[in-house]
């Protein structure tokens, strides 16, 4: 079985090995898709599909890195809201199980309000590409929602990644003076920005909680 030490050890090689990618050819992706896809393919392939096999207590083989995974939580994205009773559930971009519950817990639950039975997201990754002439407020709340459902005790997160992509964006300066005060204090998250422009490029992170050798940008 994969350790949970050795999955945070090859999700934080595998986001550096897309960061270092992105910043040297940042149009290798076309769709924020692309990044899901290659961050996926890094992280499968960094070991043998055995270990990444586990059994759910409903005797279903499967393994713990999926895809748009659901939250626990519910959400209204329109206004920034959880703790719905009938608001629609979030997805994870990337996530991975903790492998020392899977045998404990469903692959999925057949009533909608018995969450707690499905599968601890061990891991969650969401992503943001921005780009061009991309709205400032949009990237605001596209940021705000991710961090939400990160955050969201409810979600049972213990490693959570956010990465905020940036090419030839024109609202740069605006949105990092902007998201400062969302940002600046966190703790629990890893917030990465990675900004690639004609003239410039900058890696860092935007939050207190460290990620390996990458400095603060505030």
């Amino acid at each position: 079985m994969i350790t949970r030490k050795q999955l945070v050890r090859l999700t934080e090689n595998a986001i550096d090995t897309l960061i270092t990618t992105f910043k040297a050819t940042p149009y290798s992706f076309y769709t924020e898709n692309d990044l899901h896809c290659y961050l996926y393919t890094q992280l499968l392939n960094g070991f043998s599909r055995k270990k990444w096999v586990c059994k759910t207590a409903d005797d279903k083989e499967s393994i713990l890195l999926h895809k748009e995974y659901p939250t626990k939580e519910r959400y209204s994205r329109k206004v920034l809201k959880e703790g719905l009773k009938k608001g629609s559930r979030g997805h994870f971009d990337l996530s991975i199980w903790n492998p020392e519950k899977t045998e404990e817990r469903l692959f999925r639950v057949k009533q909608s309000t018995d969450f707690k039975r499905e599968q601890q997201t061990f891991v969650a990754i969401e992503f943001d590409l921005i780009e061009g002439n991309d709205g400032l407020d949009q990237a605001i709340h596209h940021l705000k929602m991710d961090l939400l459902k990160l955050r969201s005790l409810k979600n049972e997160i213990e490693r959570g990644y956010s990465l905020v992509l940036v090419r030839d964006w024109i609202h740069t300066d605006k949105f990092l003076k902007k998201i400062r005060d969302e940002v600046a204090e966190e703790q629990e998250i890893v917030i990465l920005y990675a900004e690639r422009n004609r003239d410039q490029k900058i890696v860092g992170t935007l939050s207190q909680k460290p990620f390996l050798n990458y400095k603060r940008l505030f």
